[in-house]
Order: structure tokens, then sequence, then C-alpha cells
């Protein structure tokens, strides 16, 4: 009988103190993240809106023929669906942009890519070739 009490008990206080990191640790910081987003997002509702892309010249799609993006060293699949979406079809387009530009554009997917600079300076050796 002695054995079952100390095990219930044993169960009782890692239960209380498993809540009492709960509750003091995990929900105040927990809390404090909250108040930190609520504040961040009601700052940014105040400024306007931020323009993040360089607006690119927007061709009529009828005239413009898409080029094949994915020749360019570095831009696969997945990145040519992602500059398509951002109305960017030729290298001439693509070549226009900035660095900046094309992180925006291309968000976590350009970090695993060595050289954005050098992919630009591709898009627009090509656009002179054309």
């Amino acid at each position: 009988m002695s054995l079952l009490f100390v095990f219930i008990l044993g169960l009782l206080v890692g239960w209380l103190v498993e809540w009492l990191i709960d509750f003091f640790y995990w929900r105040r910081r927990y809390a404090e993240r909250e108040a930190i987003n609520t504040q961040n997002n009601f700052s940014a509702a105040k400024r306007p809106p931020v323009e993040t892309v360089r607006e690119v010249e927007a061709q009529p799609a009828a005239r413009v023929a898409p080029d094949d993006l994915k020749v360019i060293k570095g831009i696969g699949s997945v990145i040519e669906r992602k500059l398509n979406s951002a109305g960017i079809y030729t290298f001439e387009q693509l070549g226009n942009l900035t660095v900046a530009d094309l992180r925006n554009i291309l968000g976590k997917a350009i970090e695993r890519l060595a050289n954005e600079e050098s992919l630009l300076q591709q898009a627009r050796d090509l656009a002179r070739r054309k």
C-alpha cells in the first residue's frame, strides 16, 4: 500500500511542477509575444503601405513571348513560377530588377541561391543576345 501511495504522490507532484512551469514560464512568454505582435500590427496599420517591388513596365500578354527563365543557372521550375506570378516572363524584365526586388519576389527561395547578382547579370546578357 505504501508503494502505491508514493507512486500517486509522485504523479501529483510531477503534475503540479509541470503546471507551475507552464503557468509561470510558457504562458507569460506567450503573452509577451502576443503583446509585441499586437503592437507591431497596430503600428503597421497606421503606416501607409510601402511599395516593396519596383513596378516593371507591363507589356500586353499577347505581345510578350515568355522566355524560358530556367536557362539561367540557379533558376528552376519553382523560382520560375514565382517570377511568373510576379509578372516577370522575359529576360529583359528579370534583368531590370534589383537584388532587393528579386529577394522580395522570391522570399525564402532565394536563400538557397549563391549569388543573386549573377542571376540578374545572366538575365541581362541573355536579353542583349536576343
